[in-house]
């Protein structure tokens, strides 16, 4: 009996030295404020941080990734790539972009809407570890002709694990030549706040004036990896992976053409769903519509 209670100790203490403490401070490097919500990931890896409303983040990861290198973005940033331990202990500071204002051309409006991809069936959620944003593609559509104005955006989200929690709303264009998110079309940093229990949150965009492209767009659910959202662990034998709220609802759709609805954004890149490709998932999308206004 000692001698099991020894192995488990033994076992516990070389798990806990493999555990590495991973911090530091993002910043504006115009203004010296806090770079809220940006994301930390640790290339061609799952394993990834926000900052917090002070700019600050810290996590404590295996220490083998300390060798590699981190992917540091955010909305209205430039991108960043450094060694994981040139950013440990320091301040990073990052580069905002340049954004042109377009021309604002004033015509009276009618108010019309349409209602794209309303949610009418059961809402299931999608447990995930290290993916970072879930994108659902909406296409421009014939019956919107008149109505390519965003103006609100509902998501739904599962019932289980639905605790207060923050998350972002990113609108994306499509690249012609890959067909996945491309750039910003919303340069807004939009956090949004849900209580506990809250099974859907309606999104307005109608201040932002953003117009459907011809190709379509991406509404993408960005998770936020930060102290406030975590609701548990996935325990493996070197690593404690977090989960983290809310728990977007996933529904079915009797989607015809395009099948392809849903994407991910995980390891730094975009790619499709692996749920197209599987015939009993493929009417399955993000839980979300879209209303379009004039």
């Amino acid at each position: 009996m000692k001698r099991s209670v020894f192995l488990i100790l033994l076992v516990t203490a070389q798990v806990c030295s493999q555990q590495v403490s991973f911090k530091g401070t993002l910043l504006d490097s115009k203004t010296k404020k806090p770079v809220v919500y940006a994301n930390i990931s640790f290339l061609e890896t799952t394993k990834g941080i926000s900052s917090t409303e002070n700019g600050s983040f810290q996590m404590y990861i295996n220490q083998k990734y300390m060798k590699g290198k981190v992917h540091v973005s955010c909305l209205n940033y430039k991108d960043t790539i450094v060694n994981a331990l040139e950013l440990n202990n320091t301040v990073l500071l990052l580069q905002p972009k340049q954004h042109e204002l377009d021309e604002v051309v004033l015509t009276k409006r009618v108010n019309r809407f349409f209602l794209q991809d309303k949610v009418k069936k059961k809402v299931h959620g999608v447990h995930s570890v290290g993916m970072r944003m879930i994108a659902k593609y909406f296409p421009n559509d014939k019956k919107n002709r008149y109505c390519n104005y965003l103006s609100k955006v509902t998501i739904y989200f599962s019932k289980r694990h639905n605790k207060k929690s923050k998350f972002r709303v990113r609108v994306f264009n499509r690249d012609d030549k890959t067909g996945l998110p491309k750039e910003d079309l919303l340069n807004v940093n939009l956090p949004i706040a849900i209580k506990e229990k809250q099974l859907e949150v309606i999104v307005d965009l109608s201040l932002y004036d953003i117009e459907m492209p011809k190709n379509g767009l991406f509404i993408a659910f960005e998770k936020l990896f930060i102290p406030f959202n975590e609701y548990g662990k996935k325990q493996t034998a070197s690593e404690n992976d977090v989960f983290y709220a809310p728990v977007i609802g996933f529904t079915q759709y009797r989607h015809k053409k395009p099948k392809e609805r849903t994407y991910y954004y995980i390891k730094g890149f975009w790619s499709k769903s692996a749920f197209n490709q599987v015939s009993g998932f493929k009417k399955y999308a993000p839980a979300m519509s879209l209303s379009l206004t004039n």
